[in-house]
């Protein structure tokens, strides 16, 4: 029952704090945090599992992985550690940040699988503050903050369809995008009465449905998958708003291009499981960014999963590791962007059946400071409950039953 409250507990938050993203010193430039759509499972196994069918695999970015699923099933994470922002003189700047990755449900009935999906898939939020900054007029002189703001999110709210089938198993998604971009600036005057602080913000909204489609197949100790996501043109709408005013600047336009990706597993054995991702987006017939480019991610996953109920405590415990390579769509002082990360997990296997806890920690860097000026450094902690049927009832074995009296007579 505890953890069927703290499960609930966490649903309650993510629906709660679902706006907090991801941090980025390059959010400037671009929205620069891909959310990768992978449980937090996947994520201590270098963010990796798109052909993972060896595990209950709840990274529907590819929705066929439903189909690894036997049981109602529940997911949620969160994510949550240190940003660290460097630039090219070496200053450095530490934000604390939290969001979540996912949460999802799944219901099977006989080969059928549906369920519900919903996970932030692009964010970057950034402040500058600039103290001790000076005006001066007539004579007079005035000390003023300033204040630049940018925040990103792009959310995805999907309901999938799997099927199981001994030839391939397949899935899609009906999927709907809901996006936001905001950038502040914002003059804070000291010691300046009668002054109107100067405030301007300029707002984006973007929306739009769209689908995806992805196939599994398990050739025994070889598995592969792989998922396709078709452009989505988004529109919304434009504004720019001061202390006085708000301007309507028309409709807004954000592309998301075609996705590919493939993804397979491999067991070594009952206890050892390789894992390999690729995935391929074609940015380059994007309008949004300037001089865009086609971007790519590789990643490789290791995992040991020990045999529960033998051998110490320590022993049973499943262990993961992994890392990546990623590309971004935007270049930065008119050099190409990228990052890489190396992570790692493990998982506690809970009381209730099919039920777990998942960690992970991701430390990952982005950019460089001489070619890029700017660079992120993160350590990331990940926390993700998974299972919970809540709609099976546990058999009640409280009914008064009769007992039988052994007989003896035949050993007389």
């Amino acid at each position: 029952m505890s953890t069927k409250i703290i499960f609930m507990a966490l649903i309650i938050a993510f629906f709660s704090y679902s706006g907090l993203t991801a941090n980025s010193v390059f959010s400037f430039y671009g929205i620069p945090n891909q959310e990768n759509n992978t449980d937090i499972y996947g994520t201590g196994m270098g963010e990796t599992g798109l052909g993972d069918v060896y595990r209950k695999n709840t990274g529907y970015k590819n929705p066929s992985l439903a189909t690894t699923l036997n049981q109602v099933y529940f997911a949620t994470g969160i994510l949550y550690g240190y940003y660290y922002y460097y630039d090219d003189q070496d200053n450095e700047f530490r934000k604390d940040g939290l969001h979540f990755p996912y949460f999802n449900m799944t219901v099977p009935l006989k080969r059928h699988r549906f369920g519900f999906d919903f996970a932030p898939i692009l964010s970057g939020n950034a402040d500058v503050y600039s103290y001790d900054q000076n005006w001066a007029e007539d004579d007079f002189s005035y000390n003023y903050t300033e204040i630049n703001k940018v925040r990103s999110y792009m959310y995805k709210g999907s309901f999938f369809y799997a099927y199981t089938d001994r030839i391939v198993n397949v899935g899609f998604s009906l999927d709907y995008y809901l996006g936001h971009r905001f950038r502040a600036w914002t003059q804070e005057f000291s010691g300046a009465s009668g002054f109107i602080n100067p405030r301007y913000e300029y707002n984006e909204t973007f929306r739009n449905p769209g689908i995806t489609i992805g196939l599994n197949k398990n050739f025994g100790s070889l598995s592969i998958g792989g998922m396709y996501r078709h452009a989505v043109a988004m529109k919304g709408t434009t504004e720019l708003v001061s202390v006085h005013s708000v301007f309507d600047l028309g409709d807004s336009n954000f592309e998301l291009p075609h996705k590919i990706g493939v993804g397979s597993a491999y067991r070594i054995s009952d206890n050892y499981r390789v894992t390999a991702d690729i995935e391929y987006e074609l940015w380059s017939e994007n309008e949004y960014y300037k001089n865009s480019s086609d971007t790519y991610k590789l990643g490789v996953g290791f995992a040991y999963e020990p045999y529960w109920g033998y051998k110490k405590w320590y022993q049973k415990i499943p262990l993961r590791t992994g890392g990546f390579y990623r590309t971004l769509p935007f270049d930065v002082n008119g050099n190409e962007l990228s990052e890489m990360a190396l992570t790692f997990g493990f998982t506690i296997p809970l009381q209730s059946p099919n039920s777990q806890i998942d960690f992970a920690v991701k430390y990952m860097v982005r950019g460089d400071q001489k070619d890029n000026l700017y660079q992120d450094r993160q350590l990331l902690f990940g926390i993700g409950l998974s299972g919970f049927d809540f709609f099976r009832s546990r058999p009640r074995r409280t009914e008064p039953r009769e007992i039988p009296e052994a007989e003896f007579e035949g050993f007389r």
